[in-house]
């Protein structure tokens, strides 16, 4: 939310009227006006903020104001007026919404993550596994129990087999207990080495926060491409949570719980061959209500990406890119062709890809709004061949850097594109921001983020709430008003400036 729908949400939940707040703040009720429309905007530290703060925390009095003014801010019911204020003032102050907040922590962790490591051989063993064709276990200890011995079931098999699992109830569970932690990633990367393969069904009617931590969560276990993450697009009621674990034919965990009683649920491990089918079946009846959340590539999926990104590139819609230094759209051939020259051992002729790329995304230009974010990095960096071309790691097998002309000559052919394309656009950011991803989002239709960093991986997402979240978030960092209205001719007189300063 911007300031100006978080005053108009305020002054409304406490029925307040310009001419009110203006004569307690000492503002003039026009003034009240124009911040609420968004026409002004408050300056860094204006003193009226803690004002109409202090107004506010006053005049939200009834039971049913508080309620909705607590969930909207995310705070405790317990506040004080004086701590609610204080709340208050952080918000309004705050430029920086909840879903920016929760993608940026989001990039910023999966940057960090690693493949899960495979252990080189398995050896069965230090656990027990009830004899029993069903056990009944309580709670969030029951649970990690019969998790445990899920797993260990799967272990002793003398075949790979094909996961089934979904769970709407709270994960906390898995990650509140460090010890249990490590022991059901160790347990799950044993058997992902017997060459398991798992199909799992997120809920992505959780909140975007838990939904992230949920992908940061699972990512090493991603990132060995034995993993197919699902969603179902449709709205539950949220009422009943349930979780179903399954190994079709050998065992399967399942629970059921209302509301937060996850700590007093029943947790039954089935190893009876016709209730597991059973189970196995409902999952299956699931399934088929649901799509894709993501594709997964490793660099070694290289021609797969590809032709992803050929498809999602086919689609006119609004688009946004934002990758470590300049997107390869804009790169003119002479650069491909230098850069190509540098390369020894590449298993492909990239230079069809990036023909039939520029191709497409010229033709789309005439008919949608492209905007690239870019920031300058330091001319003596380039000078001194420490700007990396993007996507390098991916496409290359290693970071490649650009000499200074080829950076020079790639930044003139976005001048050029600026001047021949009216709907090419780009935004100029001068905050530092991590360097380690690539967000390249289009409107209501889907993204490609890819972690850069070594070892690389690339999601592919269509989800409409990741999609919508994501796009934020490069409009944020853009700056809304320099995404919105566009100056080509301010970007490029300050891009020939800057070229000018490289080639001094």
């Amino acid at each position: 939310m911007y300031f100006c729908e978080k005053l108009d949400f305020l002054m409304k939940i406490t029925n307040t009227t310009n001419s009110s707040l203006s004569m307690y703040a000492s503002l003039d009720p026009s003034f009240i006006s124009r911040l609420r429309r968004g026409q002004r905007s408050p300056s860094k530290g204006d003193s009226y903020i803690k004002t109409m703060a202090k107004y506010f925390s006053r005049h939200c009095s009834e039971s049913y104001q508080r309620k909705i003014l607590y969930d909207t801010l995310k705070i405790s019911s317990e506040l004080t007026e004086s701590e609610l204020c204080d709340k208050i003032i952080e918000w309004l102050t705050n430029t920086q919404s909840p879903e920016f907040q929760n993608v940026g922590l989001f990039l910023s962790r999966i940057a960090d993550k690693t493949p899960v490591r495979m252990p080189s051989a398995v050896k069965p063993g230090g656990f027990t596994i009830p004899a029993c064709e069903t056990s009944v276990l309580f709670g969030i200890e029951g649970k990690r129990e019969a998790v445990i011995c899920f797993l260990s079931e799967v272990l002793v098999q003398n075949k790979p087999l094909n996961l089934l699992l979904f769970s709407d109830e709270p994960t906390d569970w898995m990650t509140s207990d460090p010890a249990f932690t490590a022991k059901w990633a160790s347990l799950m990367s044993e058997v992902l080495a017997k060459g398991t393969k798992i199909k799992i069904i997120h809920t992505v009617s959780r909140d975007l926060d838990e939904m992230l931590s949920a992908i940061v969560q699972w990512m090493p276990l991603y990132m060995t491409g034995l993993i197919e993450p699902y969603y179902y697009p449709k709205k539950r009621d949220g009422i009943f949570k349930r979780t179903l674990f399954i190994a079709p034919g050998t065992a399967a965990v399942i629970s059921t719980s209302v509301g937060s009683m996850i700590n007093e649920a029943a947790n039954f491990l089935i190893r009876d061959a016709q209730a597991v089918e059973a189970v196995e079946q409902e999952f299956n009846h699931y399934f088929r209500l649901c799509n894709p959340l993501m594709r997964i590539f490793a660099a070694a999926n290289q021609h797969a990406y590809m032709n992803t990104l050929y498809e999602f590139e086919k689609e006119q819609a609004d688009a946004i890119i934002k990758t470590e230094s300049l997107s390869l759209l804009t790169m003119p051939e002479s650069v491909i062709s230098s850069i190509m020259g540098r390369i020894s051992h590449l298993g492909f002729d990239p230079s069809v890809y990036f023909q039939n790329r520029m191709e497409l995304f010229k033709k789309n230009i005439d008919v949608i709004s492209f905007t690239e974010i870019i920031r300058l990095p330091d001319p003596q960096d380039v000078r001194n061949g420490r700007v990396a071309v993007a996507f390098s790691d991916i496409l290359y097998g290693g970071t490649i850097y650009y000499s200074a002309p080829e950076y020079i000559m790639h930044l003139e052919n976005i001048v050029s594109l600026l001047k021949e394309y009216s709907g090419f656009h780009v935004c100029l950011i001068t905050k530092e921001t991590d360097a380690r991803y690539m967000i390249y989002a289009k409107e209501d239709i889907g993204l490609i983020v890819a972690k850069t960093s070594t070892p690389p991986i690339i999601l592919a997402i269509n989800e409409e709430n990741m999609t919508a979240a994501f796009w934020d978030f490069l409009t944020t960092t853009a700056g809304e008003k320099t995404y919105n209205t566009p100056n080509n001719k301010k970007v490029i007189k300050t891009l020939i400036g800057y070229i000018s300063r490289l080639k001094a």
